[in-house]
């Protein structure tokens, strides 16, 4: 089986404050590098969304890296994750997407590796928390979940719900353990990163 690695890196990071949140560092690389090297870890290639203003300046963070990147631009930027992510799967060519936030670096192979597990049969393997579920850490079946993206945006919905609602989905609840905590924790703020990086600097 081929699986693709989406890394969905296009939004503005406005609660981030000043710079550019998947270029900011944790132990010492990007988390827009750390991010698709998991991926690198599952996939047999990595596509990068963002908006065309980000594109040099992420390829020259990713310089080196060891797989095979593709970057899938935002025609339309700030339309929002499913936006992104629709434009990712644009250029995806296997059946199977596993597909990350830039802010989550600390995303875990092996869970991952599950998350493809858990596709067979279904469009979507999204883990859920008591929060809900986190459609930025899942594995997506591509052709039906572009179909879903295209229906919901048509119809003015721009949330994942929408997307969401028209695949089957299997959502697998995560146990509060430490690795689905680390794994599927999201860096949103300056304040969080510099948690993260604390801890890095601990161990």
């Amino acid at each position: 089986m081929t699986v693709t690695g989406v890394v969905v890196a296009g939004g503005r990071s406005t609660r981030f404050g000043e710079g550019e949140k998947a270029l900011a560092e944790l132990g010492g690389q990007s988390m827009l590098r750390r991010v698709t090297e998991v991926l690198a870890a599952v996939a047999d290639r990595v596509v990068v969304n963002c908006r065309p203003d980000q594109q040099e300046r992420f390829a020259a963070s990713l310089a080196g890296v060891d797989t095979s990147v593709r970057f899938a631009l935002d025609e339309r930027p700030d339309e929002g994750p499913l936006a992104g992510l629709r434009t990712a799967l644009s250029v995806v060519e296997t059946d199977l997407a596993v597909v990350l936030a830039c802010d989550m670096p600390l995303a875990d192979p092996d869970l991952l590796r599950r998350l493809i597990d858990d596709a067979a049969g279904v469009d979507a393997a999204v883990p859920r928390q008591p929060g809900g579920p986190e459609p930025l850490h899942a594995v997506y079946r591509v052709e039906p979940t572009r179909a879903a993206a295209d229906a919901a945006l048509s119809a003015g919905e721009r949330s994942f719900r929408g997307a969401l609602d028209r695949l089957d989905v299997r959502y697998v609840d995560a146990p509060d353990t430490r690795q689905w905590r680390r794994s599927l924790t999201s860096v949103d703020s300056a304040e969080r990163l510099r948690e993260l990086a604390a801890a890095f600097e601990d161990r």
